[in-house]
């Protein structure tokens, strides 16, 4: 990335949602030293933490967002992008959010707009080493585009150009990588409970797993029932679910499973 970095050291930034996504910005902004000048939130109450934490304005509408805000970024669902955007009054500076899933252009009327997308989970009580963070950045301008870039690398030392069709393949590999198997956990959890056994049980399991999927790469990180073609074990395990869903789930993925190891036995 060549553009030339930007002092930003004295612009305004103006925050619309309180939620993980937010809470966690709004601290490393700080932290980075820039001015979060104020925050508006559906939820009154998770604006006012976030002033009591850091000291940053909780506004009562968005309307209280001046016109000549440098940078304001729509934090929110991301149903609810396109009608913060339009809600907003007409912004001189740059209007951005930071969804994988929505396109710049929901950001329309507003003539300079960019997105800022950290490809990471955020809760609010969890740590994250946010110069760690892949932020992918997009905007209208040459001009936008300086100044949402020169705000992620104050952040995040891993920022890189990404457009909204790069955005949602983004968004779908980060469902796929970490919200599934967040499920699964959690189906195991319950599965191990039955026992007395606590999640932690396959805590090393896991850590290896993972480990050894970015080492080896997925394909030849894959063991287990399935991989071995054992249809014994998979229909054995798979009664072992009392919930259909879950069930019809174990299945699923062992079909594919097999698809992809044992084609010739389809």
């Amino acid at each position: 990335m060549n553009n030339p970095v930007r002092d930003i050291s004295n612009i305004k930034i103006y925050m619309v949602g309180a939620g993980n996504v937010s809470t966690h910005l709004c601290r490393a902004l700080t932290a980075a030293g820039l001015k979060v000048a104020g925050i508006c939130s559906r939820s009154v109450d998770s604006a006012r933490r976030i002033q009591e934490e850091l000291g940053i304005e909780a506004l009562q509408s968005i309307s209280q967002i001046p016109i000549d805000a440098d940078l304001v970024i729509i934090s929110t669902t991301d149903a609810a992008v396109a009608t913060v955007a339009s809600e907003l009054p007409p912004i001189r500076g740059v209007v951005a959010h930071t969804s994988g899933s929505v396109p710049i252009d929901s950001l329309a009327p507003h003539a300079r707009t960019a997105v800022l997308y950290p490809l990471q989970t955020f809760s609010k009580d969890c740590d994250v080493l946010i110069s760690k963070v892949p932020f992918f950045t997009e905007a209208s301008d040459s001009e936008s585009l300086q100044l949402i870039d020169a705000v992620a690398k104050l952040m995040s030392e891993n920022v890189s150009h990404a457009d909204s069709e790069i955005r949602r393949h983004l968004h779908l590999a980060g469902v796929l990588s970490c919200n599934f198997p967040v499920y699964l956990l959690e189906i195991t959890r319950r599965v191990l409970a039955e026992v007395g056994l606590p999640l932690t049980t396959v805590q090393p399991l896991v850590e290896a797993t993972m480990a050894k999927a970015f080492s080896l790469g997925p394909l030849d990180a894959m063991t287990g029932p399935a991989r071995r073609g054992d249809i014994k074990v998979i229909e054995r395990q798979a009664a072992m679910l009392e919930n259909e869903d879950e069930r019809q789930l174990y299945e699923l993925v062992s079909k594919a499973i097999l698809k992809t190891y044992h084609p010739d036995n389809e």
